[in-house]
């Protein structure tokens, strides 16, 4: 074998190296449950539940994420090249100002940190593979808590899209869009890998992502995407009714 050859193959593995580490991590992110899940009723008044809920994910997320910087840019154990720390520490305070009880009804701007975590993620968990993202968005001002159960729900349905939407050897582009609409607030998060079928519901349905389109007032559409294949989840906010209030 020739020393370019050699290098190719070293290469090579590298690479493989890196797809299985960010698909054994992201294992943590969005654990597998072989558990029913219970359906969510909105009769039942939920607010203290799905608010708490809500800050603890993304405090968790933060931990996570946090905790994997720490380890990837260890000297012995570097699993990660330098700029992928860095957006690891970036991703990490997103999802602690996204934790943070700042205890105030204020607007707040939603698209700054929507785009901050929805890249943070593709970049660190998708790279190896040749995802990529596009964020397309209004200018949306929204509650601290709405904000957050609205970021989350994105947040939740790309660290799907990377699990399960892109099987090895495949690649792509997850696209985020925020949009005022005359219908209301609408989100879409659309992936162009393997084709929308039905288990899919079962991996892009968590009780989290019901909590969340619930409090929201949302309603889901599930679907194959816009050019035919892949898989969209689309969540749209009635303008018309006014998003439920935490306690």
């Amino acid at each position: 074998m020739t020393a370019n050859n050699t290098h190719s193959a070293a290469t090579a593995s590298e690479r493989t190296s890196r797809i299985a580490t960010e698909e054994m991590i992201l294992r943590l992110f969005s654990p597998d449950t072989s558990s029913p899940r219970k359906a969510f009723s909105a009769q039942v008044d939920h607010a203290s539940l799905w608010r708490a809920d809500a800050i603890h994910r993304a405090r968790n997320l933060a931990q996570l994420v946090a905790s994997l910087a720490n380890i990837a840019e260890h000297p012995t154990r570097r699993w990660f090249p330098e700029e992928l720390v860095i957006k690891m520490r970036s991703l990490a305070r997103a999802y602690e100002e996204l934790g943070t009880d700042c205890g105030t009804a204020d607007m707040v701007p939603c698209v700054p940190l929507l785009g901050t975590i929805a890249i943070g993620l593709t970049e660190i968990f998708g790279s190896a593979r040749d995802i990529a993202v596009s964020v397309d968005a209004d200018t949306v001002r929204m509650m601290p808590d709405m904000r957050r159960a609205l970021i989350l729900m994105c947040s939740e349905l790309i660290i799907n899209a990377l699990k399960y939407g892109y099987p090895p050897g495949t690649s792509g582009t997850i696209r985020v869009a925020l949009k005022n609409t005359a219908a209301g607030l609408s989100l879409v998060v659309e992936n162009d890998g393997i084709d929308f079928a039905t288990d899919c519901a079962v991996h892009e349905g968590s009780a989290l992502l019901e909590r969340l389109g619930a409090v929201l007032g949302a309603s889901m559409q599930r679907g194959s995407g816009s050019q035919g294949h892949g898989y969209r989840v689309g969540a749209t906010v009635c303008a018309r009714q006014p998003l439920r209030q935490p306690l």
